[in-house]
This record gives C-alpha cells, sequence and structure tokens, in this order.
C-alpha cells in the first residue's frame, strides 16, 4: 500500500535534514508591548542558510508550477478578512529566482494579503530545485478539498512530463495510490467541452470517468450536456454508455431469427468486479477451449 504522506506535505522540506526555522510572528497584528526593535529586512539577502521574515509584498512574483488556476473571488475575501482580524499565521514559502522571490507553496495568502492591504508578509526562504517547486505546489493543493479535478489531473501531467518520471513513482512523491493518479490523468483525454464541465462542478469525476468509456469520441459533448439536462446519477450514466457502445459494435442487432446470446451472471459479475479494480474498461468473453480478457488502456504508463 501506498505510503500516505499527504498529511506531513510541505513538513518534510521544512525540517530535518533540509534545516529550519522559526516561523515569524504574524504580519498584520500589534507587535507585543516592550519587543525589541529589529532592522528592516531586504527580503532578499538569503544565502546559503534559509531564513524567515518579513518581506516587501511586492518583492513576490507567483510560481509557473502553480496548479490552481482558479482563485474565487469570496474565498479570498473572506481570507483577506481573517487576515486583517489576526494577520498571517503561516509563513509564505518562497525561493530566491532572480531579483525576485517566487511563491512555491502560500499564493492564496499572499494575494488575500494584498486585498487585505498588506504591505509586508511573512516569508520562508528556501533553497528550492524547479523540480520541488513544482512538487510542492501540487502537495500543497491536493490537500484541499476545493482544487476541481481537472486542475489536478493537469498538475500530475506536467509533474510527470517535467520530471520525466512514470505515474508510479510520482504517485509515491506525492503520497497517493497510483489508481487514484491514473484516474485523474485520463480525464485529460476528454473532450474540452467535457473538461469545463468537470473544473465548473456541473459534472463530477464519477460522471467524467464513465464517459470516458464511450467508443465515439465525437458523441461524448453531446451525451455529457444530456446526462446534466436530465441529472442522471454516475450508474444511469454507465448504463447509456453500455447501451451505446452495445449499439456501435452492433449496428445491425442480433441476427433474424438467431437466439440474442446473453452472458452468464458469473461472467457478467467477474467482469465488473474486473472494470471496479482496474478503473478501465474489462471485456471478458468466455468459451470452453478458449477465454480472453481484454483490458482497454491509453498510453504506455497506464499499459504497464
Amino acid at each position: 500500500m501506498v505510503e500516505r504522506r499527504l498529511g506531513r506535505g510541505l513538513d518534510f522540506f521544512l525540517s530535518g535534514s533540509r534545516g529550519s526555522a522559526p516561523a515569524p510572528a504574524p504580519v498584520g497584528a500589534q507587535p507585543a508591548p516592550g519587543s525589541p526593535a529589529k532592522p528592516a529586512p531586504t527580503g532578499l539577502e538569503s544565502e546559503a542558510e534559509p531564513s524567515s521574515s518579513s518581506v516587501p509584498i511586492a518583492s513576490l512574483v507567483p510560481s509557473p508550477f502553480q496548479p490552481r488556476r482558479d482563485m474565487g473571488q469570496a474565498e479570498l475575501a473572506a481570507l483577506a478578512d481573517s487576515i486583517k482580524a489576526s494577520g498571517i499565521l503561516q509563513p509564505i514559502l518562497a525561493r530566491k529566482v532572480g531579483d525576485q522571490l517566487e511563491i512555491v507553496a502560500g499564493e492564496r495568502r499572499w494575494r488575500a494579503a494584498q486585498l487585505a492591504g498588506l504591505q509586508e508578509v511573512p516569508v520562508l526562504i528556501k533553497k528550492i530545485t524547479d523540480d520541488e517547486s513544482a512538487v510542492f505546489g501540487l502537495v500543497e493543493n491536493i490537500q484541499r478539498e476545493d482544487l476541481n479535478a481537472i486542475d489536478k489531473a493537469k498538475a500530475f501531467a506536467m509533474l510527470i512530463q517535467k520530471l520525466g518520471t512514470t505515474q508510479e513513482e510520482l504517485a509515491r512523491r506525492v503520497g497517493v495510490d497510483r489508481s487514484t493518479l491514473a484516474n485523474f490523468v485520463r480525464l485529460l483525454d476528454l473532450p474540452e467541452p467535457i473538461q469545463a464541465h468537470v473544473s465548473r462542478g456541473t459534472l463530477s469525476m464519477g460522471h467524467a470517468r464513465a464517459i470516458l468509456g464511450l467508443m465515439d469520441r465525437d458523441a461524448m459533448p453531446k451525451l455529457a450536456e444530456e446526462c446534466i439536462r436530465n441529472a442522471w446519477s454516475v450508474r444511469a450514466l454507465e448504463q447509456q454508455v453500455k447501451d451505446i457502445n452495445t449499439t456501435l459494435a452492433n449496428p445491425k442487432g442480433p441476427k433474424v431469427g438467431g437466439p440474442k446470446k446473453t452472458k452468464p451472471a458469473w461472467l457478467t459479475e467477474v467482469e465488473e468486479s474486473l472494470v471496479e479494480a482496474l478503473s478501465t474498461k474489462v471485456s471478458v468473453r468466455y468459451g470452453r477451449k478458449r477465454s480472453q480478457i481484454l483490458i482497454e488502456c491509453a498510453g504506455r504508463d497506464e499499459f504497464e
């Protein structure tokens, strides 16, 4: 079983062999009476050792590896109100890139701090590679339930390409099951209109996976619209896909006068169990002397 490390997430990089630094006091909150004055930091003086300090908010730039493409304004406004009342309780993680600080984790806090009118924010500066930065951004956002399935899928696909790794290795690094990661990546095989529905939440990931089983790709958008219009459950959609595929496979229907062959219940149960276990379309053909199990897969990683 895959070790689940999402709960630890960024802590791995902020402690242990990579060094650690105390978090600064919340920015935006009033300093305690009698606190000694500290020299104003430049925010860019990080050398070999990581530093934690308040830096000008304008010196930070978003990460190109940020998987979240849509940050709700209502959510940011609520976070900005919280920051006004209590300050930023957790430093933003950043790395030095040229003359700027690139955000590795905490872009939502940075954007909300701008809405709150802050001039400085607490930042923990670390030496972080491009690969680590990409993994950081993904791990931090996976822990948030409101990151939509398509953004997750695109982030996984981007990391696989950037790191030159397999789905299995990436799944181990970010702490998810390989089958879970594969199911997300398969969503990118859907036509763009259906991906948009999944991003907006008008179609669930379960509905999207069911549509992937349709043999006719051109018919997918129309089926998706019909599913939304009729508020079909995932199971009802799966039945629709099955019926359409049956028609496509045998457009002329059964031969006149010939008995319609049906699979025995035990064989259907085996087929359904394999579909559930492998999360892809499986067809089982049983014969007295010869039998076949056909497993559909997309790409070499899924094949392996």
